[in-house]
């Protein structure tokens, strides 16, 4: 089986599935509560309990994430100028996948807490720190990483290493959102900007795949 093939597919996959994660979470709970400390807010949101029942869609995306970050690392490695950066990307990416299993946890932990009437300021701002700060940074890292990577490879779009800066950027600035006080809302161009981002990779890996067979 090709890895890089697979990791076109599974590049879609994860596209789809993160955004009707996401999408699907926003309508069932409204909007997301993030950079607060507000009680009453915190219990608001996670009072609804498909908030963990979602974490479950949110699990399963990782096995296509997986498949779609092995695959780009397997496809720029053929790249001498390259290998060491996609490296680095894939470990970053690696490390990115405990972070995310711990965060939806911690989710399903809240809507508990929110139900059994327990204290949940001090949960909800380590899932805060974790997930709306912390994961932005492995994540600006391996896109970033990857983009450049890229750059020497004639199957993936010219378009995805400025892309690549630009997206690295924006979730660079959200690691800073719930510290300094950026609203919530801004943070969501970065989404707009990863998907184009996944589907740029995606093609560029299709196109990878095609030339190995």
């Amino acid at each position: 089986m090709n890895p890089i093939r697979v990791g076109a597919w599974a590049g879609w996959v994860s596209l789809v599935m993160i955004f009707g994660y996401h999408l699907t979470l926003a309508l069932v709970a409204g909007t997301r509560v993030s950079g607060t400390v507000e009680r009453t807010a915190i219990e608001a949101f996670y009072a609804n309990d498909s908030v963990a029942v979602l974490g479950v869609l949110g699990f399963a995306t990782l096995v296509p994430f997986a498949a779609f970050v092995m695959g780009l690392y397997t496809a720029l490695r053929t790249i001498d100028a390259a290998r060491a950066v996609a490296g680095v990307a894939l470990i970053l990416a690696v490390v990115e996948l405990p972070l995310l299993v711990t965060q939806l946890a911690l989710q399903a932990g809240l809507v508990a807490a929110v139900n059994a009437g327990e204290p949940v300021v001090g949960m909800f701002r380590a899932w805060d720190a974790l997930y709306n700060s912390g994961t932005y940074v492995a994540e600006a890292g391996w896109v970033l990483l990857f983009g450049l990577a890229m750059r020497g490879h004639d199957a993936f779009p010219r378009w995805m290493t400025p892309l690549s800066l630009l997206t690295a950027a924006l979730l660079a600035i959200n690691v800073t959102a719930i510290w300094v006080g950026i609203p919530d809302a801004a943070t969501l161009p970065s989404a707009g900007f990863l998907g184009l981002w996944f589907a740029g990779a995606s093609i560029g890996l299709g196109r990878a795949g095609r030339e190995v067979d």
